[in-house]
């Protein structure tokens, strides 16, 4: 999609069209996010092969989009608000860009801030700025006004974070996120929230990588991957067939560590790529094994944060099973129910291992606080890194 540009009617200044300051605007006339963000969506696609709108024919579609959608109520609260507020810009280093205050709402609850926080706070900011007489604020500047404003609505805590993460945003360095967790634990819904809040666009699954490997060499060259990893141990046994009730810890662990040993390098390797092109990265997956992984290089040259996602009870897995079976019969989950046995037992020896060496336990039961408590982990690491001050 070509970059499309907005000139302000009536000065002729030029800026990027961001969808998400015309989000912003629909958001304070009244609209839930997500249908702001489907009205965003259309007229932008709309818009596909233009390069250039000005500020009163963007309004003027809005508008009209607003009303075919929703009525005439929200399409005048549209127009009211969007011409009696000036855009502010932010000006960073030899650029300016506009403010939006659903992208600083969106950076504050990375920094493990409440989602109403984050939006009471953004709104201050916002009418703040709307006071003042300039247009233009400084990058630094808008730091500071938006560390009081946390400070009134939230708390000194959470301004602290604010600031130790806008240092290590400006740091340059990558994250890289590596979670862990035995199947069913939650992890791809956990990734993908995280991805958004944090505004990471590269992911990997180990399972993925599992695939690609089995489509390149032939099963008896690794034959513990045509199983599942709490299943992997019949890959090790001649006649898998005369021991298809073994459920011995040691011959289950074996079994996931074979499929580990082949899958270890091109996660590492992924690790190591997002490092040199300065990326953030999530990484999930059962075979994400942190204590197993040589990351040192990577260490040295981004923020690596290790954590292992754990089911407290056999039967909320179970449960987590039964819904999976019905709401996804494709996916073949009554044979999860099957094997519950082992894959507790793989999730066992996965917590003692994390344990010994000092990788997180985050334990899942409920969503959002688990994304909480993710959160919290990440700047608490961050924060011991950068330091708090203006």
């Amino acid at each position: 999609m070509a970059k499309l540009f907005i000139r302000e009617s009536s000065t002729g200044d030029k800026i990027p069209f961001l969808r998400g300051v015309l989000v912003e605007s629909l958001v304070r006339a009244g609209l839930s996010f997500q249908d702001a963000y489907l009205v965003a969506q259309s007229i932008r696609g709309n818009l596909e092969g233009n390069v250039e709108i000005t500020t009163d024919t963007l309004r003027e579609r809005a508008s009209a989009e607003v009303l075919r959608r929703f009525g005439p109520i929200l399409a005048k609260s549209y127009e009211l608000g969007s011409s009696r507020e000036r855009q502010i810009m932010v000006q960073t280093s030899g650029d300016e860009v506009p403010f939006s205050a659903g992208i600083l709402s969106r950076s504050l609850q990375a920094c493990a801030i409440s989602r109403v926080d984050a939006l009471e706070t953004a709104k201050q900011v916002h009418e703040s700025l709307q006071k003042e007489a300039a247009g233009v604020i400084d990058h630094v500047s808008l730091k500071e006004v938006v560390y009081e404003q946390l400070k009134g609505c939230c708390s000194k805590e959470a301004a602290d974070r604010y600031l130790s993460w806008r240092r290590f945003k400006e740091s340059g360095l990558p994250l890289i996120l590596l979670i862990g967790g035995i199947t069913g634990a939650g992890k791809s819904t956990l990734t993908t929230e995280l991805a958004y809040q944090l505004n990471i666009v590269r992911t990997q699954s180990t399972d993925m990588m599992r695939e690609i490997v089995r489509c390149y060499l032939p099963a008896a060259q690794i034959p513990t991957l045509s199983y599942s990893s709490f299943e992997a141990w019949r890959g090790l046994v001649e006649n898998a067939k005369s021991v298809s009730k073994l459920k011995h810890t040691e011959e289950i662990v074996r079994g996931f560590l074979s499929q580990f040993k082949i899958v270890k390098h091109g996660l590492e390797a992924t690790v190591y790529r997002a490092v040199k092109e300065n990326h953030d990265l999530i990484v999930d997956g059962i075979h994400v094994l942190p204590s197993e992984l040589e990351l040192d290089i990577a260490r040295d040259q981004a923020i690596v944060i290790p954590l292992m996602l754990v089911v407290p009870r056999k039967k909320t897995l179970w449960k987590r099973f039964k819904q999976r079976e019905r709401e996804q019969p494709e996916r073949g989950s009554s044979r999860y129910l099957k094997q519950l046995d082992q894959i507790w037992m793989l999730q066992s020896w996965l917590v003692r291992k994390a344990e010994k060496h000092d990788i997180p336990l985050i334990f899942n039961v409920d969503i959002d606080e688990a994304l909480h408590d993710i959160l919290m982990h990440i700047n608490d690491t961050i924060t011991r890194h950068f330091t708090t001050r203006l």
